[in-house]
């Protein structure tokens, strides 16, 4: 863990519980997920410490790519978690590319909640 999540960790704003989201996702038939990705695009941008990620951005472009956008989304978040946590070599990025394009994104999303409670202090599922 580098110095940066020891100063912020633990978070309990950015902290989730990835089976409670997994659960309410699948109860709404997807739509909890805009609110999971709205709180990680937001513990993202706290991480690599930049506002590189905006909810209003990737909604728009995932709408006029048809969804596509989201998988490039899901792999480039997937790299700046692996690089915030000081893992350059995860197999994460790739993961997270192979399961969104499966049509796995809740997966994905709940492969890179671990690695943001990881960060900020916490090892809650």
């Amino acid at each position: 863990m580098n110095e940066a999540s020891k100063a912020l960790a633990p978070n309990p704003d950015f902290v989730r519980s990835v089976v409670f989201d997994l659960v309410l996702t699948v109860f709404t038939l997807g739509f909890f997920n805009l609110f999971v990705q709205y709180r990680q695009i937001k513990s993202v941008n706290v991480m690599i410490g930049q506002h590189r990620y905006s909810f209003l951005k990737w909604f728009l472009l995932c709408l006029i790519t048809f969804g596509l956008y989201h998988i490039y989304h899901e792999y480039r978040k997937s790299t700046d978690i692996a690089k915030a946590l000081q893992e350059p070599d995860s197999m994460e990025p790739l993961v997270s590319l192979i399961l969104t394009a499966l049509a796995l994104p809740w997966v994905a999303d709940a492969l890179q909640q671990v690695q943001i409670n990881r960060y900020f202090g916490s090892e809650t599922l």
